[in-house]
């Protein structure tokens, strides 16, 4: 059991790098990212037998983070997918996680929020005319969509941050 847990486990940093890339690329995190995130925490706990109340408290902790991150998309702060993805990795690191992984989470998306306005002043500078075809299509997105931060990628990166001290990934490397 303490592999198949593992295992289930290693989705967890899996589908946050998926929906990182998928964000990066299109600025859009499919619905079955975040899906299958929270999902995947059921059986990945159950796997390496997390008791049913501490399994609760994460949900609760993800349905908490669901909450929030609505309101801030209904406010037009935040996007509805990153929203999503933010309340499905949070039912992985439950409330005790919360904090390391929103400071790094909000670290990382501060770090891409400046680099992202570095590389569109830098492009707007030397003009949207010319290579257009050399272009990188990610890049020529940056220029169309000049407020947007795909922030699945710093979603990925606070997730990452704290794998290794997720309680799933600790009781799964503790078990016999």
């Amino acid at each position: 059991m303490a592999l198949i847990g593992f295992l289930l486990c290693l989705g967890f940093p899996a589908l946050l790098a998926a929906a990182a890339v998928c964000d990066l690329a299109r600025y859009r995190i499919p619905n079955t990212f975040s899906i299958a995130l929270a999902l995947l925490y059921l059986p990945a706990a159950l796997a390496v037998g997390t008791g049913l109340e501490q399994i609760a408290w994460h949900l609760v902790a993800g349905l908490i983070v669901l909450l929030v991150g609505m309101a801030l998309f209904f406010a037009g702060l935040f996007g509805g997918a990153d929203a999503k993805m933010l309340a499905a990795a949070a039912c992985w690191t439950g409330f005790p996680l919360l904090v390391p992984f929103l400071i790094v989470m909000a670290l990382a998306g501060g770090v891409l929020a400046l680099v992202l306005l570095a590389l569109r002043l830098v492009l707007a500078r030397t003009g949207r005319q010319g290579a257009t075809t050399a272009r990188a299509g990610w890049i020529t997105r940056q220029l169309e969509r000049p407020k947007a931060v795909p922030y699945g990628l710093a979603i990925a990166v606070g997730g990452i941050a704290v794998f290794g001290r997720l309680p799933t990934v600790i009781d799964a490397i503790a078990m016999p």
